[in-house]
C-alpha cells in the first residue's frame, strides 16, 4: 500500500495521514492501513489509523489477533457482531459485508464446522463482484473461492475460478500474482509442467512490480524448481509463450515441456540480486540458484 510505503520512509504527522488516506480508492481505507499497520509492527501508524474505525471495522481489525491465538469461538462472536452492524440501516456497509462472509467461510474450514462454508464464499464473490469490482476484496474472493474447490479436490473447478483474474486485466497485481501460484500449484499436480512455469514465471513479475519481494523470491524459486529439469535451447522464450498461451480443452495433448536456459538464468539472477533474502536462505538453496547461473553463463 503506498500510503504504508511512505510511512517506511518517513513517518508522517496525524495531518498529513489525513490528506494521503483520502488518496486511497478502497470502501474502507483506516481498516486497511491499520490492518497493514499491525501486521507490519508499525505501531505509530496504527495508532493514528486505528482511532478513525467504526464499530464494525473494529471489530474485523480483531481478528488479526484472534486468529494468531487461535481464538475461534471468539472470532465466530466478532464476526455476527459485525454482520450485525453492517446491515443495520444507519452502519449499512455492503462491501464489508461481503468481507465478513468470505471471513465466516474461512474460519468455517479452519475450524472443520459442519456447516457449509462454500455458501459464504459464494455469497461473498457475488457480492463483491457487484459492489467492489476489480478490487482487492473481489480479487480475493474469488481466490478463496478457488482454494475451496482446491481443498475438496474440485481442482477443475478451482482452476476455473483461478482463471476468472486475467493476467493484463484491472484487479491488483499482487492478486494476479496469488491467483497464477494457485493455478500452478494446480497443474502440476495435474502433470501440466508447460503452463505451471508459465503462471510461475508471471507471477514472478507480477510481485516483483508490485514490489512484493519475498513472494516475488518464492515464485521464481519455484520456476526455477520446477523447469530447471526441462531446459532446452530450442524452447521459446517465456515472454513469447505468454502471448501465444491459449485455453486448453479437456482432451488435449499436454504440451511438451521446454523451458529456454536465458529464462532460467535471468530469474536465477533475480534471485541472487535480491541479496537480503538471498543471504537467509540454505545453503542447498544458494546452490542450486548459483549452479543454474553458473550453468546458463553463456546465454544472453
Amino acid at each position: 500500500m503506498e500510503l504504508v510505503n511512505k510511512w517506511l520512509e518517513r513517518p508522517f504527522e496525524r495531518e498529513e495521514y489525513n490528506e494521503l488516506v483520502k488518496n486511497l480508492e478502497t470502501p474502507n481505507p483506516h481498516l486497511e492501513v491499520s490492518e497493514c499497520a499491525l501486521s507490519l509492527g508499525l505501531d505509530d501508524l496504527f495508532q493514528i489509523s486505528s482511532i478513525k474505525l467504526n464499530e464494525a471495522e473494529s471489530l474485523v481489525l480483531e481478528l488479526i489477533t484472534m486468529r494468531n491465538e487461535g481464538n475461534t469461538d471468539k472470532m465466530f462472536e466478532n464476526i455476527r457482531k459485525a454482520l450485525e452492524l453492517v446491515r443495520e440501516k444507519n452502519s449499512r456497509d455492503l462491501v464489508l459485508e461481503g468481507r465478513l462472509r468470505m471471513e465466516l467461510g474461512l474460519i468455517k474450514i479452519q475450524t472443520k464446522s459442519e456447516e457449509d462454508p462454500e455458501i459464504d464464499f459464494e455469497w461473498a464473490l457475488k457480492r463483491l463482484s457487484s459492489v467492489s469490482e476489480n478490487s482487492r476484496l473481489h480479487g480475493l474472493s474469488i481466490i478463496n473461492k478457488a482454494a475451496y474447490h482446491e481443498h475438496v479436490d474440485e481442482l477443475l473447478m478451482a482452476l476455473h475460478h483461478y482463471g476468472e483474474i486475467p493476467l493484463n486485466g484491472k484487479f491488483p497485481l499482487e492478486i494476479v500474482g496469488f491467483s497464477r501460484i494457485g493455478a500452478a500449484r494446480i497443474l502440476v499436480q495435474m502433470d501440466n509442467i508447460t503452463d505451471a512455469c508459465r503462471h510461475l514465471y508471471n507471477a514472478h513479475n507480477l510481485f516483483k512490480q508490485s514490489e512484493n519481494y519475498e513472494l516475488s523470491w518464492h515464485s521464481g524459486f519455484q520456476f526455477l524448481t520446477i523447469g530447471a529439469p526441462y531446459v532446452d535451447i530450442s524452447a521459446e522464450r517465456m515472454n513469447v509463450q505468454i502471448v501465444n498461451a491459449k485455453p486448453r480443452e479437456v482432451g488435449d495433448d499436454k504440451p511438451e515441456v521446454k523451458i529456454h536456459p536465458s529464462d532460467l538464468k535471468d530469474i536465477a539472477l533475480n534471485l541472487k540480486d535480491s541479496n537480503e533474502i538471498f543471504q537467509n536462505v540454505d545453503d542447498s538453496i544458494k546452490d542450486f540458484v548459483n549452479k543454474i547461473i553458473e550453468n546458463t553463463e553463456l546465454f544472453n
